[in-house]
């Protein structure tokens, strides 16, 4: 099979005016004989990867995300894929504010997120957090009304907001109201909703190793790009990631795999690309496979002749056209769902361009019309060297997966 199912649960936030604001993102599992209690890093981990594939626009909309963080993500052993503008880190009641754990906090709040206090009860030292964090979330399980009064009071001599959580009944609603809560959380107002998706999974060859050396090892922009020319599926959500936005909030249109890169920052992605490869098991048939990978090499070539750079967006553009056919989506939605740049929408999925026009060619000569008429001035000699190069490349390519890091 192509495809692994991914899934997360969110449950609604509410402002005081009892508007959404935004989502908690909550792991669950497919597994009915999943063990409990999980890792709370490996947790995070499922919630990261099924919250890319099933994407950002479709879990959340244009609401806040709310993420829970245990200690190797705070202290950035677990890569964030989340929009920052948009994302809440919430740390867990369970993490010992170590001087560790607050150096991470304080990166995390630097680079953008805001910092959130899950089940916050007071303990001595509690000011060094409650000084960086932005939100403190109070349970209503945890406390009586009295001690509640009282929690309220001390976190309110810093610059944070209040959540109450937990909240199963409409005197609880009404009593939160009254103290002035500015976020609200619970059964009496939403229940969590379990939203599903489909993955394309990476190929299985030499996963572990490369993985590992990703973690470990520096790599050139070149080097990283060729790990993902050769995945389709990590493509594809690299595209999602570096569309997603800068910490300004402006979505940020793509070209090429390399522009992705660059916006992502290199090394966040050597993390994140570790994180897909051992992340959920799922594969890609050898002919599907080679199918995208032969039409991307056959549109980078053909598109050379366009002039300069026009071979990158023409791998580029063929690798999207692919993913009809791997993500078992509808073409428009895929090309919906990405934010790309017009050039490269027009190129991966229509005709009115030079390389949209060598792509479709592309895409018909695998499906057996090999001789003329074309869409492009592409001749019939040009396309028949290119499909006998892109394939011995695609086949390749699918070895050196197998091989890289254990040469």
């Amino acid at each position: 099979m192509a495809f692994i199912d991914v899934v997360v649960a969110r449950q609604a936030i509410f402002d005081a005016e009892l508007d959404v604001v935004g989502y908690e993102l909550l792991f669950r599992s497919l597994k009915a004989d999943t063990p409990r209690p999980l890792d709370g890093d490996l947790m995070t981990t499922s919630v990261l990867y099924s919250s890319m594939n099933i994407g950002i626009e479709r879990l959340v909309g244009d609401k806040l995300i709310f993420c829970n963080a245990d200690r190797g993500l705070l202290l950035g052993e677990v890569p964030i894929t989340l929009p920052p503008e948009r994302t809440v880190i919430e740390v867990l009641e369970t993490v010992t504010p170590d001087a560790a754990i607050l150096a991470g906090c304080r990166r995390i709040a630097a680079a953008g997120y805001r910092l959130a206090l899950d089940d916050f009860l007071w303990f001595p030292g509690a000011e060094e957090l409650l000084s960086i964090a932005s939100i403190v979330k109070l349970d209503l399980r945890l406390v009586t009304v009295d001690e509640l009064v009282v929690l309220i009071e001390q976190c309110r001599r810093f610059p944070v907001q209040l959540l109450a959580e937990k909240i199963e009944t409409e005197d609880e609603l009404n009593l939160c109201l009254s103290l002035g809560f500015d976020y609200l959380q619970g059964y009496a107002l939403a229940r969590p909703r379990t939203v599903g998706g489909r993955s394309v999974g990476t190929v299985n060859l030499g996963k572990l190793q490369l993985a590992a050396s990703l973690v470990t090892n520096d790599f050139e922009i070149a080097d990283l790009e060729e790990i993902v020319r050769t995945e389709p599926g990590m493509a594809y959500q690299l595209l999602q990631l570096a569309s997603i936005g800068s910490r300004e909030g402006m979505r940020r249109e793509v070209r090429t795999l390399r522009d992705a890169l660059i916006f992502v920052g290199f090394r966040k992605v050597q993390n994140w690309i570790a994180l897909l490869l051992l992340g959920p098991a799922g594969q890609i048939s050898e002919h599907q496979l080679a199918t995208a990978l032969t039409r991307a090499r056959m549109c980078e070539v053909l598109a050379a002749d366009l002039g300069q750079n026009q071979s990158a967006l023409g791998f580029t553009a063929g690798i999207l056209s692919a993913f009809e056919i791997l993500l078992g989506l509808p073409a428009d939605e895929i090309r919906d769902s990405l934010p790309l740049d017009d050039s490269l929408r027009e190129a991966a999925f229509g005709d009115s361009t030079p390389i949209g026009r060598i792509v479709r060619d592309v895409i018909a000569y695998q499906a057996g019309a090999t001789s003329g008429p074309r869409r492009s001035p592409v001749t019939d000699r040009a396309i028949d060297l290119a499909s006998i190069g892109a394939i011995t490349w695609a086949v390749a390519a699918s070895r050196t997966m197998s091989t890289a890091v254990a040469a």
